[in-house]
This record gives structure tokens, sequence and C-alpha cells, in this order.
């Protein structure tokens, strides 16, 4: 009896080791508060706890693991959101705690159905899940294994080709390589120590029959290890080889303004004192660099409507702002990318607030402000948009009162086209969705201007765990990026990720660069076929599962 509790207690131990090792792991290798870029090497080898402490689960307690590794490990990862309201952070770990549990409850499923080589099943729904994650209105890009590889500039090339979720593959691989090694050497000795005299000879038989199903699994492994390899060989070349073309005939002169701004500061004092603050920074920009082309202003960088307050607005001190600013702009030879909330009359006399990216180019659309528009369409979940706002109102003003920004939502994925520069404005977290960005570049984008404003988070890790994902849109599309943020990270990503110019995080500042004009018609293979390499994981994967369920209930019953 006693020999029994402490197996179960030794066991209990080692789960929550293991659990402990997989949460750190994938924390440690995404941008952290003790390695701001993060520790990439690590998420070489992220999942292989994961699936040791899957196989020392049973079925009906995966689903437990599964949900304190969901909690742990997007607790310790997004522990910022704490700063903007604890209860988002809960929500997050809530939330992951549920989608983690059910991928335990299905990889430990796949482990029972499968039995050999049900490590290759488990690599494929792993993948298939990093993908459907960040789809639908709940989805969020982060957290995807194959960020952490932002600074390996030569190996992230091939996501040019098959986007992250086909990278994801290369990445996530070793995991479950090394896992199918380690546990396949545990299974040798286990049959070498079931080996007898040959006094039983029908143990003897089974123990040979087994120890060649062993030899023949192991084989396959290290064909799979094979292939990977030749995979990995034949990415680093392309990778050096795309990276090493970088020569274009022209570019045009860009400055991304950083003002570091919190979000919160409301009244018509603090939005004077933030609009000087912006206008001396561009002056001190356009003083190094008086050509300078384009002038990048953060995300609501300008918090009063400008339209709607030059046109409608009956507050004098605001539209002496107002007037101010396209004063200023109307002054410079130089085309402006402002973010704004934009507002519109609607009928009943209210007005639809639009989180917008605003261009205004002098002695053209200043006076009075027409300037070109896109308002931001893929909006954060709770804090920017909340479909269910008549079906729960009291979690809707709930929502309202804690300081969340309900924006409506923009219809057009704006493509503008100033001084032969072809461009598209994602707000904030839009450039970490490859859906979003590619339909920019199919509409006929050849340049992102990202207007972010992540100060609200007080953190480095989540400003570089938001900029990792921006350089792959990048890579994906084969086009510069230019990011004007609050706080960090305002920078100048070229055409294959590299981060070229870049700001020190909270602090006023600003970074100029030149930006190369892409010809038309040039498009990257992703360009062109989009997340094929997610979609093909994600539906492969729920369809051998499915196939495979199907002929075990037929064998059973026909046993």
């Amino acid at each position: 009896m006693k020999n029994k509790k402490s197996n179960t207690a030794l066991q209990i131990i080692q789960k929550i080791f293991l659990l402990a090792i997989s949460s750190v792991l994938f924390w440690l290798s995404n941008p952290n508060i003790y390695f701001n870029n993060g520790l990439s090497f690590l998420a070489w080898l992220n999942y292989l706890p994961v699936l040791f402490l899957i196989k020392n689960t049973k079925l009906s307690g995966s689903w437990l693991w599964g949900g304190l590794y969901g909690a742990i490990s997007y607790g310790l990862y997004g522990y910022w959101l704490k700063t903007f309201h604890p209860l988002g952070l809960a929500i997050v770990c809530i939330g992951y705690f549920l989608i983690c549990a059910f991928l335990f409850f299905i990889l430990k499923s796949v482990e029972l159905l499968f039995k050999k080589n049900s490590w290759l099943v488990q690599f494929l729904c792993v993948c298939g899940y990093e993908y459907l994650k960040t789809l639908g209105f709940f989805g969020i890009s982060y957290g995807v294994t194959a960020y952490t590889q932002w600074q390996n500039i030569h190996l992230i090339q091939i996501c040019s080709v098959v986007g992250v979720f086909g990278f994801n593959l290369l990445v996530i691989f070793p995991s479950s390589f090394f896992y199918s090694l380690i546990t396949k050497k545990i299974t040798r000795e286990r049959l070498l120590n079931q080996t007898d005299d040959g006094k039983h000879s029908h143990i003897s038989a089974y123990v040979k029959k087994e120890q060649v199903l062993w030899q023949n699994s192991l084989t396959s492994t290290y064909i799979c290890g094979g292939i990977w390899l030749v995979l990995m060989a034949l990415t680093l070349c392309f990778g050096f080889s795309s990276a090493s073309k970088n020569q274009y005939e022209k570019t045009v002169s860009v400055a991304a303004i950083q003002n570091n701004e919190s979000p919160w500061k409301n009244g018509i004092e603090e939005y004077s004192r933030n609009v000087k603050k912006l206008i001396h920074l561009t002056e001190e920009a356009q003083a190094l660099s008086p050509d300078v082309d384009f002038i990048v202003w953060p995300e609501t960088a300008v918090a009063p409507s400008i339209i709607y307050n030059y046109d409608y607005g009956t507050d004098v001190r605001r539209f002496m702002l107002i007037s101010q600013l396209l004063n200023f702009i109307d002054e410079n030879n130089a085309v402006f990318v402002i973010g704004n909330s934009h507002e519109v009359d609607v009928q009943h006399s209210d007005r639809a607030r639009y989180n917008s990216a605003l261009i205004f180019e002098s002695g053209k659309n200043v006076h009075p402000p027409e300037p070109g528009i896109y308002s931001k369409i893929k909006l954060v979940p709770f804090t920017e948009h909340f479909p269910a706002k008549h079906l729960f109102p009291y979690l809707y003003v709930k929502l309202l009162n804690g300081d969340s920004h309900m924006w409506e939502k923009g219809d057009e994925y704006t493509v503008f086209d100033y001084r032969g520069l072809k461009f598209s404005t994602p707000i904030c977290f839009e450039d970490t969705f490859s859906t979003v960005c590619r339909q920019m570049v199919l509409n006929g984008s050849r340049c992102f201007i990202n207007l972010s404003n992540d100060s609200w988070s007080k953190s480095i890790p989540c400003q570089k765990q938001h900029l990792a994902m921006a350089v792959f849109r990048s890579v994906e599309n084969g086009v510069p990026t230019v990011r004007s943020t609050a706080s960090g990270v305002s920078c100048i990503i070229n055409p294959h990720g590299k981060v070229e110019r870049v700001a020190p995080e909270f602090c006023e500042a600003f970074v100029i660069g030149k930006v190369p004009v892409i010809e038309e018609g040039v498009q990257t293979p992703f360009t062109r076929y989009g997340d094929w390499a997610g979609i093909a994981e994600a539906v492969l994967s729920c369809f051998i599962l499915i196939m495979q369920t199907f002929i075990v209930i037929i064998k059973k019953i026909k046993n």
C-alpha cells in the first residue's frame, strides 16, 4: 500500500516537473522580462516536455494538465495584460486553459489510437492547433512557435513561400523527433529486459516480433529526421539567396515619430500638449533630414476627430487645436500619415467612431481636410469591439466603464498612392495577422505603414512580441514596413524582415530611413496562395484523426 502511494506521489511530482519545464520553455523562447528578444533556440524543443507530460497522463486526466499548461504558459507570456486590467489576463488564462485542455485530450487520444508512430500525428495536430487558434473573433497570433525566430533572418525567408505556418513545421518538428527517439530507446530497453534464454518460446517469439516492429518504427523516425535535415538545408540556401537581393532602383525617405504618450490621458489640455510634442519631434526630424517624403505619427496620435471638429465641432479649443495642426501640415513638403479617432455622423444624432489613419499632403487635401482614410477592420475583442452588446448589455457597459475604447469596424483594405509609394496602414495588432496584410498587398499595397500604441502595457516584452510578428508580414509579402508607435517599437523593416532603423523604447524619439518602392506586379508565392500550409495542417490532422477513429470503432464492432 505504501509503495503504491509513493509511486503515485512520484508520478504527480514528475508531471508537475514536466508542466513547469513546458511552461517555462514556452515563456523564455518568446520575448520576456529577462530576455527582451527571447531565447529563440529553446523553441526548437518547446513541445518535448509537453509530449512526455501527455504520455505520463491518462486520457481522463489529460485535459486538466493541458488546462494548467495553457493557463500558466500564457499567463507568464502575456503577464503585461494585467497593466491594462487584471481581468484581461484572467480571460486569457481561462481561455487557454480551455483551449489547451482540449488540445491535450486530442493529443492523448492520438497516442492511444495510433500506437505506432503516433508522434507524427501528434506533431501534425500541434501545427494545426497553432493555425486554428489564430482564427475567428477570439483568435490571436500571439504565441505561435515560429515567431520566436524573428531575428533568424536567413531561416525565415522561406515564409515568402509557405508563410509562418509552413515554417512552423520546421520549428516544431525537433520536439516530436527527439520525443520519438527517446521513447523508442525506452521501448528497446524494455524489450531487451524481456528477452529470455528460450525456455518460454511463445514469449520469445512475441518479443522478437516487437523488436522487428520497434526497428521499423525507429527507421521511419530516422527517415523523417533526414527529410527535415534536407528541408532545413534547402531553407537556409533559399534564405541566403533571397536575403542577398536588396537592390532597389527607387526609394522614399520616411520619418516615424514616437511621442511616448499613454492612451489613457484625456482632456483638451493633454491633447494639445501631445500635438505640440508631435510637431516638435517632427521639426527635429526634418531638421536632420529636410527632404523627408513621409511623416508618420502613431495610432490615435491626435485624439480629437480632425474632420468632425473642423466641419461641425462646437468646442472652440478643439477647433483651434485642429486648425493649428492643419496649418503645420500645410506648411510642410511631406505626406503625413496620422492616427486619429475619426468620427462620422449617423442617424438619430449619433456619431460612429473609427480607429483610423488619415493621409494628408500639403496643398492638396489639408484645407479643408479631405484626407485619404483607412479605418481599422480587425478590432481587438472586448477592448475595441464587442458584437454581442445587445445580448449582453450589462457586460458591455462594464467594458466601457473599464476604459475600453469601442470602435466601429472599417470595411475596406485601402491602398494609398503618394509620391510613387503604394502603401496600406494596418493599425495596431492588425499587422499580427497574415490574412489582413496579405489582402492589402493583393489590393496593390507595396509597403505597410503600421500605427500602434502598446504604451499601455508598460512592457518591452509586449512590444517585442508585437514587433516579432510584424517582421514576418514583411517577409511573407516581400514588402517593407514602417512602424510608428507611441512608445515602441518604432522602426523600419526591410522586405526581408531585417530591422534596419529602430528607436529605443519608452522615450520621445524618431527614426529616419529609406523605404524601397516595390514594382507593381511583384508578388511572393505566399501573397498569391496565402496560408495554404496552415490550412493543410489543420485539415489533414482532422482528417487523419477522424479516419483512424472510424477504423478503431469498426474493428471493435467486428470483434
